[in-house]
């Protein structure tokens, strides 16, 4: 079992800014607790943690690899966590690009040392300034070389959609190395980035894990393909992760009938949308929508879209909406629990879910 979704938090601040360039260390202490980072202007109402998760040292669950080991590694047999970034994410929508690059460095570093380093199950994700595509690159070029990395990770927060030009140098990259890019949701709004609704900030928490997270997700599916990144970067693989799932079929039978009209906007496109969208996407599971037992109608839609083989497994780990790898297992088909527990997950991230050493 590979589990896609495994969120490590910055527990101990003053060991992570250990990594920190020594001239900046003390910007970035004096940011504490968030360390510059941009925080949301709305709060789950109760925490974004299990409650009920016990920790090595008393703070956020995640924070330490002891704690991952216990609460999901060991009990539900993980073969594999591809951990990601908690706060982190929204390093490409801080306002100084120089502090970004600078965060990002750290925090992979520090994922090396502190994670990568203290159990072979774990597979890192390269968090790069993705406001400064240039630098993003050359972050991704530096951090590859260590190939426990096997993905690079984007946030659904944005300043413009990834399909846009000016990200193609993080693209490229990403290709060049055999790495897929991963695009978190998470951050809209905050920062530079644009609110990903449409309609302005939210004020609830209810409001942006409806919304929120899921329109950023689509944005950018829909950006790349209509942009052709998949034709300028051929090799390029992309995991869009908690994002939901439900909207997928809508989205791409709406993307299809769009591009059947109005080909000429985008000649680059050769293909429906949507045979572009199984070649080179896949989606995480987790949040799975849920549907008052219309779980038939649910997985149907999803079959239509591309899914067994568009879909990976992801647990969410440590957050509250934590998905249960035992309870997926029974609620999915049985023919498609080896794909999407495991086999869409080999597809997406290659030789690098076997590499044991740097």
């Amino acid at each position: 079992m590979i589990d896609c979704d495994v969120h490590v938090q910055i527990g101990d601040r003053e060991d992570f800014l250990g990594f920190v360039d020594p001239a900046q260390r003390d910007w970035f202490r004096l940011q504490e607790p968030m360390l510059g980072l941009p925080g949301y202007t709305w709060q789950h109402p109760t925490g974004f943690m299990r409650a009920d998760l016990h920790t090595d040292g008393g703070g956020l669950p995640g924070t330490t690899p002891g704690d991952v080991r216990r609460e999901l590694l060991d009990p539900y047999d993980v073969d594999l966590a591809l951990l990601t970034a908690d706060d982190g994410i929204a390093v490409s929508v801080m306002a100084s690009p120089y502090r970004a690059a600078e965060f990002a460095r750290a925090h992979n570093d520090w994922m090396a040392a502190r994670w990568l380093d203290a159990d072979p199950r774990f597979r890192g994700t390269i968090i790069v300034p993705a406001q400064d595509p240039l630098a993003a690159a050359a972050e991704i070029h530096r951090v590859a070389a260590d190939r426990r990395f096997a993905a690079v990770l984007l946030c659904g927060g944005s300043e413009r959609p990834y399909g846009e030009p000016r990200y193609l140098p993080v693209f490229q990259a990403a290709a060049e190395h055999d790495l897929p890019v991963a695009i978190h949701s998470g951050a809209e709004g905050l920062g530079i980035s644009a609110a990903s609704g449409g309609a302005g900030l939210p004020a609830l928490y209810l409001e942006w894990h409806t919304l929120g997270s899921a329109c950023s997700i689509m944005a950018h599916l829909v950006s790349l393909v209509c942009h052709g990144t998949f034709e300028r970067v051929p090799g390029l693989r992309v995991l869009l992760l908690e994002g939901g799932l439900a909207w997928l079929p809508g989205m791409l039978w709406r993307l299809d009938t769009n591009w059947r009209g109005l080909k000429a906007e985008a000649p680059w496109l050769e293909r429906r949308p949507s045979e572009v969208v199984r070649e080179h996407i896949a989606f995480t599971t987790q949040p799975l929508e849920h549907t008052d037992g219309r779980d038939d109608l649910l997985f149907e839609m999803l079959e239509a879209a591309g899914a067994p083989g568009i879909l990976c497994f992801a647990s969410d780990y440590p957050h509250w909406d934590f998905d249960d790898p035992g309870r997926m297992l029974r609620r999915l088909p049985e023919h498609w629990r080896e794909t999407v527990m495991t086999a869409t997950a080999e597809r997406m991230f290659g030789a690098r879910l076997g590499a044991g050493a740097v």
